[in-house]
């Protein structure tokens, strides 16, 4: 079995996995979520990822096949009668939600329907913007940003005030068998973006001697300095959860720099993501 074949088969079963209706058709997949005549459906070809998973080390194949297989799953999960393509920055920006992904959801999400509005984190990481809809959510893409008028930096405000507030009862909590580091995890899918407001989210508390890593979208680890024995425990504690997810982000260690998330320069030199 060639390796297209290989991989043609294990996004088959990650977007069945994800509650998909998946069909092979050649180098192809005709996917559909949803129910009845609100279902998204389209026919996805993956082939922008193969180059990417035939320079990439094996062990790296998971995660940016789970990359490129929540792309589409994001972009069908707009219904098919959705009017949200249309919205206005004012009708939108209530709505506005950012999550981090693996850069290959960029891929994914252009193969489902259109290219993405996205921004670089750090690493291979990107962050996409969705609007919550009361049914589903859409993907915001390039090409509806660009018919706003309003600029990036007043889109990333609105969907980091959205965030903001839907994670004001969030609280931290001890990581069992791990000394010292504590978790924020309220199991919604942007526990690992909460990154950028958790300063501001509990203000005083969080410093930018604090390290922390995003071993999924359902975690945000964190340990309270630097010293050799915290960065080891959350190391540990993040290579737990990194191989226990679905979706696996990065390993990486990211500090604070006025506030913001930036990766750890030093401890991730001699270490990929």
């Amino acid at each position: 079995m060639s390796d297209i074949n290989i991989w043609l088969d294990r996004l088959e079963d990650i977007l069945a996995a994800r509650r998909g209706t998946v069909t092979r058709d050649g180098e192809q997949l005709h996917v559909r979520f949803g129910r009845s005549l609100t279902a998204a459906e389209a026919n996805i070809n993956p082939s922008a990822l193969w180059p990417v998973l035939e320079c990439a080390p094996q062990a790296e194949h998971e995660r940016l096949m789970q990359g490129f297989a929540s792309g589409v799953h994001n972009v069908l999960l707009e219904p098919k009668r959705s009017k949200a393509k249309d919205w206005t920055y004012e009708e939108a920006a209530g709505t506005l939600f950012p999550n981090v992904e693996v850069f290959t959801f960029r891929l994914g999400a252009e193969a489902a329907g259109g290219a993405p509005w996205t921004l670089d984190f750090e690493g291979d990481l990107i962050v996409a913007y969705f609007f919550e809809l009361n049914i589903g959510r859409r993907v915001l893409t390039q090409a509806q940003f660009d018919q706003w008028p309003a600029t990036a930096s007043r889109v990333t405000a609105a969907a980091r005030s959205m965030l903001y507030h839907r994670s004001r009862d969030a609280s931290p909590k001890p990581v069992e068998g791990f000394d010292g580091v504590e978790v924020i995890h309220v199991g919604d899918e942007y526990d690992a973006i909460r990154s950028i407001v958790v300063v501001d989210l509990f203000f005083g508390d969080f410093k930018d001697s604090f390290r922390f890593t995003m071993p999924s979208q359902d975690a945000l680890l964190y340990v309270k300095g630097n010293a050799p024995e915290q960065i080891a425990a959350l190391r540990a504690a993040t290579d737990v959860q990194f191989e226990a997810a679905d979706y696996p982000l990065s390993r990486a260690v990211y500090t604070f720099e006025r506030g913001q998330p930036i990766l750890d320069s030093e401890l991730n030199s001699t270490e990929g993501d």
